[in-house]
């Protein structure tokens, strides 16, 4: 009997591994069919440490043909247009982002693409703490990420992220 149970708790904890990995996706590295160049890319997760500030999410890509450039998808729930989105890294606030589309789309959360410095985005990388603010028409909202914020399930997904980048930096030459 012991061993059924046993047996049953680890089909428990494997299945909510497998499940919670499904609704976190991981990193993908893919080949443009365009011009065979790599892409590395962090779907959406969430940017929040809590509920009781801004629901956002927070998706990155790097691709080989632009070495230096970071191209972020910045989400927030509810329909609203994005216009705008900021960091600031252990107090140094990071605001030279630029648009990388030309509206925010809409479903599930509103997002909207930016692209920002390789440069800066290590700098949200290796802050202890970050706020993102999302800017919306009229107002704007925040919420936190880093070692210091536990709960935004952004800080297991950027590590893996930057070192597979820095990898694939350092085989290309650029």
């Amino acid at each position: 009997m012991r061993n059924i149970v046993l047996m049953l708790v680890a089909v428990l904890v494997a299945g909510c591994a497998s499940m919670n990995d499904a609704m976190t996706p991981s990193i993908s590295i893919t080949k443009d069919d365009f011009d065979g160049s790599l892409i590395v890319r962090q779907p959406p997760v969430s940017s929040s440490s809590s509920l009781s500030e801004g629901w956002h999410t927070l998706g990155f890509e790097w691709n080989q043909k632009n070495p230096d450039t970071i191209f972020i998808t910045a989400g927030t729930n509810g329909t609203v247009n994005i216009t705008d989105v900021a960091f600031n890294a252990d107090g140094q606030v990071i605001s030279s982002i630029k648009p990388a589309s030309t509206i925010t789309e809409y479903g599930q959360w509103s997002t909207r693409r930016f692209s920002m410095s390789w440069e800066d985005f290590l700098k949200v990388a290796s802050a202890k703490s970050v706020k993102m603010k999302v800017v919306r028409i009229n107002d704007y909202t925040v919420s936190s990420f880093g070692p210091e914020h536990s709960g935004a399930i952004v800080n297991t997904k950027i590590q893996p992220f930057v070192e597979k980048v820095v990898e694939l930096k350092s085989t290309s030459g650029k």
